[in-house]
């Protein structure tokens, strides 16, 4: 299990990786596989830790 503090910077990443990919023009289109691999990386672990989506809109 995850202390939370290291949830609470998974969650960041996360949501700065849905801001980024947000903001990526066309000139940088080929970053949207890699942001998207760290995306599901970051998905997967969360599933293997239970937290749910009530806990991440904390």
């Amino acid at each position: 299990m995850l202390h939370p503090d290291e949830i609470y910077l998974i969650l960041r990443d996360k949501t700065l990786l849905l801001e980024l990919k947000e903001q990526i023009n066309d000139y940088h289109i080929s970053y949207f596989s890699m942001i998207n691999e760290q995306l599901s990386l970051i998905d997967n672990a969360l599933k293997v830790c239970n937290v749910d989506s009530f806990t991440m809109s904390k």
